[in-house]
């Protein structure tokens, strides 16, 4: 019976192991976002702790070469695991509060988040997982010592019994992401998976009627309705989806008092914002990527524009407001977006067609060509890289019209290095005879790229041609002023391919560089 016992805790702690990993990522996104960064901070971390683990096993399990012993153990990593979405959202919150003290007024030195997040992360990661991760690296070590009762056999045991963990750490890959996340939330599918390991633990630990209680208790806190996942003042709704997590908030933008935003993951950066007051509009970098328009020959016969990351619609509101006989489609990879867009913001006008698809995807999917498209998918820390490179921008280039925009939103601070707009800036005039830089925020630019070569103010010639209309109008002083010829350096800059588009690396250093 023991041996059973103890092979059922192989298996289920490793995917037990696997399953908190997994999850873990969706954990930090609402703190530290998605990026490379994050997702290395994460895995290292937690090799790091199985490593500690499996030292600490194979010393324990000579001492104690017991299964009730190892139970124990494993019973302590369960409670841990139903700990985690307790104390999750004040370990984090106080984890990310490294990033706040970097936000300076209104403009976010984007830079910095790079820095703070490795060591956020770090510290939430240690808070939150080191322990039971720590005592679940035991089971391997401790399992052969209890499963070798024959050194001749011993290479045969020790392989079934890899296997096994390997099986259940292959369930534990999948579940999370495919059926528990999606259904539960995060916070359940911790309360699930120390559920599951509690009761399997109990097996080998306790006797008699004790069993039935660890998974007991367990069962009871997933009864708990689950807090908000990140504490956020003026929060409307919000929801984890399969490639975000999603909050509507409402708070002040500009002179609008009670401006709705679309924040996702960490909760920097603003992917769509809306003033429900009329005659109020928000004027940010969406306003200066729809302005792109402005340099066709003939903006005002514009009719099919695209738009990769639609969000919740903030760039079709303002080019339809002037444009309203264009149509839009807008490529989104996330539906829970889309959807959130539509009850908030503005993706329920019909004359924006919503796409549920990778924008690259789409692009190679598709046929159609347009006027104007524009790319708002690159927002640090996220820059999906297989967006900025050559192949992806001729690609672009051959679903564009004859005279037609390409403006692509690229994360930037001035005062530091330009490297990744100097390099998406070189990587586009491999293709384009022609790309203007035009200065949108403190954090952003917009690269605007023309199927022929052109005056590099005609966008601000047009712009005082063009009637008035409440979002453009926010620019008419502005928009002559932020406009280059081109980006300075670009000449020195590395072209993005495919094979090589070191693009978190571009922005580490710009990281580096400000916190020197």
């Amino acid at each position: 019976m023991s041996q059973k016992i103890l092979k059922l805790v192989v298996f289920t702690s490793g995917a037990s192991v696997m399953a908190v990993e997994m999850t873990g990522l969706r954990l930090l996104a609402p703190h530290f976002g998605t990026s490379l960064i994050v997702t290395t901070v994460l895995i290292g971390s937690l090799m790091g702790f199985l490593s500690l683990g499996y030292a600490l096993g194979g010393k324990v399990a000579d001492r104690y070469p017991t299964v009730q012993a190892l139970c124990r153990v494993t019973l302590a990593a369960s409670g841990l695991i139903l700990l985690i979405p307790l104390l999750g959202g004040p370990i984090l919150d106080a984890a990310g509060a490294v990033i706040r003290p970097l936000v300076n007024g209104k403009e976010l030195s984007e830079p910095t988040v790079a820095f703070a997040t490795i060591l956020g992360g770090i510290l939430g990661v240690l808070g939150l997982l080191a322990a039971p991760v720590t005592l679940m690296g035991m089971v391997s070590p401790w399992a052969v010592r209890l499963a070798v009762t024959d050194v001749g056999g011993a290479g045969e045991a020790t392989g079934r019994l890899y296997a096994l963990s390997t099986f259940g750490s292959i369930i534990g890959s999948f579940l999370p992401a495919l059926v528990l996340v999606p259904l539960l939330g995060v916070q359940r599918t911790y309360l699930a998976i120390g559920l599951v390991f509690a009761a399997v633990s109990a097996l080998g630990a306790l006797r008699g009627p004790a069993r039935a209680a660890p998974p007991a208790v367990a069962a009871l806190l997933m009864l708990l309705p689950p807090g908000s996942v990140r504490t956020m003042p003026g929060v409307l709704e919000e929801q984890e989806s399969l490639y975000h997590f999603i909050q509507v908030v409402e708070e002040p933008y500009g002179d609008c008092k009670k401006a709705l935003h679309l924040y996702l993951n960490e909760g920097v950066g603003v992917h769509s914002v809306k003033c429900p007051e009329a005659g109020k509009e928000t004027r940010g970098s969406w306003t200066y990527a729809a302005a792109a328009s402005l340099w066709l020959d003939e903006p005002a016969a514009l009719k099919d524009v695209l738009v990769v990351g639609l969000a919740g619609g903030t760039i079709p509101r303002q080019l339809l407001e002037v444009y309203p006989e264009a149509q839009v489609d807008g490529v989104e990879i996330d539906g829970a977006i889309v959807e959130v867009g539509k009850r908030w913001f503005d993706n329920d006008d019909p004359r924006i067609r919503p796409i549920i698809m990778d924008g690259r995807v789409f692009l190679k999917a598709s046929d159609k060509k347009y006027d104007l498209i524009l790319l708002d998918a690159y927002r640090q820390p996220y820059i999906p890289f297989h967006l900025v490179t050559v192949e992806f921008f001729e690609l672009v280039r051959s679903r564009m019209n004859e005279d037609a925009v390409l403006a692509v939103n690229v994360a930037s601070v001035r005062g530091v290095s330009q490297s990744l707009t100097q390099m998406v800036y070189k990587t586009m005039r491999e293709v384009f005879p022609q790309v203007i830089l035009v200065n949108a925020t403190q954090s952003n630019d917009i690269l605007v790229a023309t199927t022929k070569v052109k005056d590099p103010m005609l966008g601000a010639k047009h712009l005082e041609e063009t009637p008035k209309a409440v979002a453009f109008d926010t620019l008419r002083k502005r928009l002559p002023k932020k406009i280059e010829p081109e980006v300075k350096g670009w000449q020195g800059a590395q072209v993005l391919t495919d094979d090589e588009a070191p693009v978190e690396l571009a922005w580490d250093m710009m990281a580096v560089e400000y916190v020197q």
